[in-house]
């Protein structure tokens, strides 16, 4: 009986969190759009193929570089995360979403992360622990919406974690100046049959839905933002062979899911469509041997290059842009219309970090 009553008790609060959620987009959706200022990475040293693999069977302890924004033109905000505490320096960058940016820090052994909000333009910020439940069940989080209107502080988030073989979402809102989690049913429809340790701790936001991707799996897990339902979806049959990276992501000119990948220095991307078994249809596809060609020092061999070119994924903000990121040879952008490759680096020398986040003005459309 204490069992239902708790479901009961979890199902009503979601019902509140969805109410919330669509009055928010109501209200957001009637306001000026939101426009993108820059994006949000945290940087790193460039790295040989030898470095990473050091870097990954290290057990020292883990040191995050300062979070870097990068304006949009000369005339966007110069926004940076230099007014929150300075005890947030260790914090990783996650995730950002309405004009909020979401930092975790501390996933490892039996806690999970706290996690950090802040709002680079308003300077607010929030820190709230995370859900009550092991840190070896944690898989990642995202923000989900933000909620009312004007320059109120206000969001909801999600912790995913694991229950067993099941996924689990814990939603947290916060409201007021007070956060509070709820607790959701484990997934009926979704059961984790590979390795949790290879679901990748960020998501990817792409036409409506949130995608893990898995390492080393031809699945993704995926989270409808409005239901909190789970499903697991495949990518192309035709993306999926050997040294194949492949991200999910929209495709620039309408939106419309998309799953691009890199292998044979080729890239190729694939829409929703009919005329395959699987569902997915070849879109696009470009050789980019020619503009590999291009980076000073990078490999002749074609087979040496697979070994240090991987795709980044596609810009969030569906300007035409991919990240491609290489082991030792730096971080670089590649526009699909333009065919331009440009390399990404601070001032100082840094690559951007493998994730990078638009970010863009809040929801009400102001900037300053």
């Amino acid at each position: 009986m204490a069992i239902h009553r708790a479901a009961a008790a979890a199902a009503l609060a979601f019902r509140h969190i969805s109410r919330r959620r669509f009055l928010s987009t109501a209200s957001s959706s009637a306001a000026a759009c939101p426009s993108l200022l820059g994006y949000f990475h945290q940087p790193e040293p460039t790295k040989s193929l030898a470095d990473a693999v050091s870097d990954s069977r290290s057990t020292g302890p883990y040191k995050p570089l300062p979070i870097r924004f990068q304006p949009l033109t000369p005339s966007s905000p110069r926004l940076s995360l230099g007014f929150l505490p300075s005890d947030a320096s260790g914090f990783d960058l996650f995730d950002s979403h309405h004009g909020l940016v979401l930092l975790l820090q501390g996933n490892g052994g039996p806690f999970l992360p706290e996690f950090l909000v802040c709002d680079p333009v308003s300077r607010h910020h929030a820190l709230f622990p995370s859900p009550p439940v092991g840190g070896r069940e944690f898989v990642g989080a995202a923000l989900l919406s933000r909620a009312g209107a004007g320059h109120r502080f206000e969001f909801d988030a999600v912790c995913l974690t694991l229950r067993g073989d099941r996924p689990r979402a814990w939603v947290a809102s916060y409201r007021g100046g007070l956060w509070t989690w709820t607790p959701l049913p484990p997934s009926r429809d979704v059961a984790i049959d590979f390795d949790p340790m290879s679901l990748e701790e960020r998501c990817v936001r792409a036409a409506g839905s949130l995608y893990w991707h898995v390492r080393g799996d031809d699945r993704a897990l995926v989270l409808d933002p409005a239901t909190i339902k789970f499903s697991l979806v495949r990518p192309p049959a035709a993306l999926i062979w050997e040294l194949a990276h492949y991200r999910f992501g929209e495709m620039p000119d309408d939106g419309r899911l998309c799953v691009a990948a890199l292998a044979e220095q080729k890239l190729r991307l694939c829409v929703r469509g009919t005329g395959s078994a699987d569902g997915w249809v070849l879109e696009r596809e470009t050789c980019l041997r020619k503009v590999f060609d291009s980076v000073p020092a990078l490999p002749r061999d074609p087979l040496s290059r697979e070994f240090i070119i991987f795709l980044g994924g596609l810009d969030a903000e569906r300007t035409g842009r991919v990240f491609i990121r290489t082991f030792g040879y730096g971080c670089f952008s590649y526009h699909l219309d333009t065919g331009k490759l440009d390399r990404l680096t601070t001032d100082d020398g840094l690559e951007y970090g493998r994730f990078i986040f638009p970010y863009f003005s809040a929801p009400d459309g102001r900037s300053d």
